[in-house]
């Protein structure tokens, strides 16, 4: 009989996950640290449950996702890494592994959407954005993938700012406050070059360079109030063109922007989506939110940096 696995912790979206194995993206926890999600993993096939459809989503060619409501939580599945049983308030996670997965796709999953789909659960409202913390207050930039949302963080971070989340930005609807995430930041060849000072890196999913291990000088650890949410836009910059031009939202806009840029997207459907509705509006309400055309290209993106962090100093 084989016992237990040996449970690990990590911190992760302002609290402690535990898993039962390494997640080399994450700062370890101390091994007493209050838990607040456990992830577990089954052998088993998921059991058959009653379920209602909440909402689908095509996350690449060939690989969609699924939620739906079950008698004791939601139910997160994916073609590619297998399903995910999300209970008791977000606090429970079992997976339900497809044979043969890349155990850092799964990770992905489990940092992106999984998290998100538990602290949903708890009133909180996760985007997709990456973000800084600058003068005591978080500033997140919100774009589709490749837009260069990273990179402008890292770059903020470089110009004095502390890295406070990438690629998933956590914020309580209520108080307007940002927790940090995950600090561990992927970005194309090209950009991590410009970063290479800040430590040893890996090649991850898509070939790009990871950096698991930043500087603790570098990241933000405590939650901190939202100052502003920038939807990142890049443009094409004609020579003696602006390299920023920062439009501010009303609140209303700033709701539908939200929205596009929530990180669980279509899978939120039905019910769900008018929670996620409530929620955006109510930080719509409190947080500036503004539309950031940036000249695209990293040639002006430290000029940039040095803008916006002009801004909020």
């Amino acid at each position: 009989m084989t016992g237990s696995p040996t449970m690990l912790r990590f911190h992760v979206f302002g609290g402690v996950l535990s898993a039962p194995f390494p997640f080399p993206e994450l700062r370890e926890a101390a091994g007493d640290a209050p838990v607040d999600w456990t992830l577990r993993v089954e052998s088993a096939p998921a059991p058959h449950v009653e379920t209602v459809p909440v909402g689908r989503d095509q996350l690449s060619p060939g690989v969609e996702a699924s939620l739906v409501r079950t008698p004791t939580g939601l139910r997160l599945s994916f073609d590619d890494t297998g399903t995910f049983d999300v209970n008791d308030r977000g606090a429970t996670l079992t997976w339900y592994p497809v044979p043969g997965i890349d155990r850092e796709l799964v990770r992905v999953d489990i940092l992106g959407r999984v998290l998100a789909v538990a602290v949903h659960e708890r009133g909180i409202l996760c985007l997709h954005g990456s973000a800084v913390a600058l003068a005591g207050h978080g500033i997140g930039f919100l774009a589709a993938k490749g837009s260069g949302k990273s990179t402008l963080a890292m770059t903020l971070a470089a110009h004095g700012a502390h890295l406070l989340t990438d690629d998933t930005l956590p914020v309580d609807p209520v108080t307007g406050r940002a927790s940090p995430g995950v600090h561990s930041v992927r970005l194309w060849t090209d950009a991590a070059e410009r970063f290479s000072e800040l430590g040893d890196w890996r090649v991850g999913l898509s070939n790009k360079r990871t950096f698991d291990q930043l500087p603790d000088a570098f990241i933000q650890h405590d939650a901190v109030p939202l100052g502003a949410l920038y939807e990142l836009v890049p443009v094409v910059r004609n020579a003696g063109e602006e390299l920023v031009t920062r439009t501010p939202l009303a609140p209303a806009h700033g709701t539908i922007t939200l929205m596009t840029h929530s990180k669980l997207g279509a899978l939120m459907g039905g019910a769900e989506s008018l929670r996620v509705f409530d929620y955006c509006a109510s930080v719509a309400a409190t947080v500036p939110i503004y539309r950031l055309e940036v000249a695209r290209g990293l040639d002006a993106v430290d000029r940039v940096g040095e803008m916006i962090v002009g801004w909020h100093s």
